[in-house]
């Protein structure tokens, strides 16, 4: 790995975080002091691993809540590509809710990259001590589903790389969680060791 690429991946939030994030949202919105619209923009960015301009580009008809599935539309050098991902059970009632005053054809969230980002800064510093960049979320997810998926070809494909390269910058981070599976694996048993 570069280290260039241990710069962009340098400061993700680790799942714990994210949780807490997304959980604190949840939370306060239900006080009201979090608007819908915030929590479905940091649930989205958080448990999708979509760009902002990914995000930006969402309309209505994206959201298929009968499949839990969401179609991203990413813009490429030969045109338009479109993928999907799943959506979170835990962010769904809310996307519903939300959606509901959205109207058909329309963008889900009329704001600017700038103004997300603010967003994302706001609550991250809020509530985890510093603000993340939106695509800290990205890296953090990537990394997640390489945990408890172990599946680097369905990763590739639910961030939308064409290049399986690309999402080997992840495993370096998600090997953690198998340290201790490759120590067990390799351990020399006790009782070989006693004996000759």
């Amino acid at each position: 790995m570069s280290n260039d690429q241990k710069l962009v991946l340098k400061d993700v939030p680790s799942w714990s975080e994210v949780e807490k994030i997304i959980g604190t949202m949840i939370r306060r919105h239900k006080q009201g002091s979090v608007s819908l619209r915030d929590l479905c923009i940091e649930g989205l960015l958080a448990t999708t691993g979509i760009r902002t301009s990914e995000l930006l580009a969402l309309r209505k008809e994206d959201f298929d809540f009968k499949q839990d599935l969401v179609t991203v539309r990413q813009l490429k050098k030969k045109g338009e590509f479109r993928r999907q991902t799943v959506m979170s059970e835990d962010l769904k009632p809310y996307l519903e809710e939300y959606l509901e005053g959205v109207r058909d054809g329309e963008q889900a969230f009329s704001l600017s990259r700038r103004q997300v980002l603010n967003i994302t800064h706001r609550y991250t510093a809020e509530i985890i001590g510093r603000p993340i960049r939106n695509h800290a979320f990205r890296h953090a997810y990537a990394i997640r589903i390489l945990e408890k998926t172990r599946d680097i070809e369905l990763c590739r494909r639910l961030i939308g790389h064409s290049e399986l390269e690309t999402v080997k910058i992840y495993l370096d981070f998600a090997i953690g969680d198998r340290a201790k599976e490759v120590g067990d694996a390799i351990r020399i048993k006790r009782q070989v060791m006693k004996g000759d």
